[in-house]
């Protein structure tokens, strides 16, 4: 009984074999669309001019400062004694320190104005719409069916493949 049944298994998917099968016809196209993609191209550029600055006099560093309470320091320890000697030296630097702020913010009201170019980076964009494909339909056997393509068929009749098989 096992060999039977092993040896019509075959026999059976080869009836199947039989009375299925594959053929190509042509259809015929009813539409072809063609289906566009917009693209946003951003192009860079520079926007240049010129700019009016106000420029003090002062350098605008802490160097004056420093250097003042230095000198300020000095001086300030050559009077007092004791504790005294360090609270005139640390009176001297500040003192020395504020003359130098108080010079640097005089000259920066006196000054000048000037002119600078001065270049930014804006963009351009643009939309810019694009051929991505086409969208062809085609009726076959009072059915109508839909593909993409890449190329734009030529003539009103596509190829059709045709699988026939049992359920």
């Amino acid at each position: 009984m096992k060999i039977n049944t092993i040896m019509l298994i075959p026999l059976l998917v080869a009836v199947q074999a039989v009375n299925a099968g594959n053929y190509s016809d042509v259809a015929k196209i009813t539409s072809v669309d063609k289906i566009y993609k917009t693209h946003t191209i951003r192009e860079p550029y520079q926007d240049c001019y010129i700019k009016e600055f106000y420029q003090g006099d002062g350098d605008g560093s802490a160097t004056n400062e420093i250097v003042g309470g230095l000198f300020g320091g000095l001086i300030g320890n050559q009077f007092g004694g004791g504790s005294g000697k360090d609270a005139m030296t640390a009176a001297g630097a500040l003192l020395g320190a504020s003359l130098a702020h108080d010079d640097e913010l005089a000259k920066s009201k006196t000054g000048r104005v000037v002119s600078k170019e001065v270049c930014e980076t804006k963009y351009r964009s643009e939309s810019v719409k694009r051929l991505r494909h086409y969208r062809v339909e085609y009726e076959y056997d009072n059915r109508t069916f839909t593909y993409t393509t890449k190329n734009k068929p030529y003539g009103d009749t596509v190829k059709v493949n045709i699988d026939i098989s049992p359920r």
